[in-house]
């Protein structure tokens, strides 16, 4: 139980934190927007639907999109903790807290096929900063050859990662 209040305080204070810089700022905002305009995308079946809010996600600025995630993970009742700073390629875009434990986060926007590099590195990040598991959210493609866990990493992509933004 005190490990869940730490994890609270942490992450308001990373929101407190994140907000207070205006580029943070701007993109939380521009990531609640997005978020409702993608929610409005409609085609002429589900299958259109979902090609069309895919297209969306790879076209919106790489920082909203790791933004937008943070809050699906948020909505959906996990503890969030935002950086201060934005990492780039490499490091964490942000962990969350669940089940006693935090769980680190990395988000790419891909047109197509994620390359497992991408993959490898990640979970090499998530030994380095200490972190047992971690979530792999991507707009592109995954492998055939790619499962939807490899190892301590988790994969989020295509419908699933559509449900869970919406």
């Amino acid at each position: 139980m005190l490990s869940g209040m730490m994890a609270r305080g942490h992450a308001w204070l990373s929101r407190v934190q994140s907000r207070r810089k205006r580029g943070h700022c701007r993109r939380q905002d521009a990531a609640k927007v997005r978020a409702c305009t993608m929610a409005g995308i409609e085609g002429r079946d589900d299958q259109e639907t979902f090609a069309r809010r895919m297209a969306y996600l790879r076209k919106l600025d790489p920082l909203v999109f790791e933004e937008m995630v943070l809050d699906a993970f948020q909505k959906k009742g996990w503890i969030v903790e935002r950086n201060t700073r934005y990492s780039g390629d490499g490091g964490l875009d942000g962990k969350v807290f669940r089940d006693h434990h935090w769980i680190g986060i990395q988000c790419k926007r891909y047109r197509g096929a994620i390359q497992s590099a991408h993959v490898d590195l990640f979970a090499r990040d998530l030994a380095r900063f200490g972190f047992t598991e971690g979530y792999f959210v991507h707009t592109g493609r995954t492998p055939a050859g790619t499962r939807h866990r490899q190892g301590n990493v988790m994969i989020l992509s295509g419908r699933e990662l559509m449900d869970f933004l919406l």
